[in-house]
């Protein structure tokens, strides 16, 4: 007696799936009777429908799906994909590089000018009786006697005397300069 049933096994689970067989007195879709399925496998009439783990290895044939398991088991899987399955994954962006300083192309000003050096020397001084202090300059072999409030070659304007110093001011740049008494033996 045949079963109506159809139970195919797993070479690596117990797993049972079953449809339904059809008889040899059934016609099948394509026309052929009592043809089975070629990828079916029977369960051997010792070991009960609903044990198929109990059957005997003679009683079952390897089948094609059998065969297409056990190559989706052994099946390579592309290292990279893998480890980047449970990588950690950061949404920290970095923020730009702070932009580069601006160098100013700009040329310095110029600077400031400054009063020449004084070309005189103080060699002295003689205050006559009630009268204004006269002072006397040299520059170079030229001796001049000047008096505070006058002007020196249209350059220079004597403003005062204090404490052994002489003040000019430079009239073109309008600063002032000190000169003081030099002693006999310089």
């Amino acid at each position: 007696m045949r079963s109506s049933t159809r139970t195919s096994t797993s070479w690596c689970s117990c797993a049972v799936s079953r449809s339904h067989e059809p008889d040899e007195a059934q016609p099948l879709a394509d026309g052929n009777r009592g043809q089975k399925d070629p990828d079916a496998v029977e369960a051997a009439a010792a070991a009960p429908a609903g044990h198929p783990a109990h059957a005997t290895p003679a009683a079952h044939a390897r089948p094609p799906v059998a065969g297409l398991l056990a190559a989706l088991a052994n099946r390579v899987v592309d290292q990279t994909a893998a480890s980047s399955l449970f990588a950690t994954h950061s949404w920290y962006v970095a923020p730009p590089p702070p932009p580069a300083p601006v160098v100013d192309t700009t040329p310095a000003p110029p600077p400031k000018p400054v009063a020449p050096p004084l070309p005189y020397k103080l060699i002295g001084s003689y205050t006559p009786d009630g009268e204004k202090t006269v002072f006397f300059l040299s520059a170079g072999d030229k001796v001049f006697d000047v008096h505070v409030g006058e002007t020196l070659d249209n350059t220079y304007s004597i403003d005062s005397f204090s404490n052994g110093q002489l003040v000019l001011t430079y009239k073109p740049l309008n600063q002032q300069q000190q000169l003081q008494l030099t002693g006999t033996g310089q």
